[in-house]
């Protein structure tokens, strides 16, 4: 039972991490090889990344507060 506790975290967690991997690529881009063209797909895609995977890690810490 102790094993699932932290189940309903992985996926909101594992969105944030790649919105913030794909964020990162995307400043990397534009430093390194001055791709502007790369930084103005990547950085929108990274930012909604970023901003599901955090209402939903949010949702899913409340509900496992409320089932508690």
């Amino acid at each position: 039972m102790r094993r699932n506790r932290f189940k309903p975290l992985v996926w909101p967690v594992s969105l944030l991490a790649a919105g913030i991997v794909a964020g990162w690529l995307a400043e990397f881009a534009v430093g390194r090889w001055q791709d502007y063209q790369l930084y103005g797909l990547a950085r929108p895609v990274a930012d909604l990344l970023l901003v599901i995977g955090a209402i939903w890690l949010v949702v899913a810490v409340i509900g496992l507060m409320r089932r508690r």
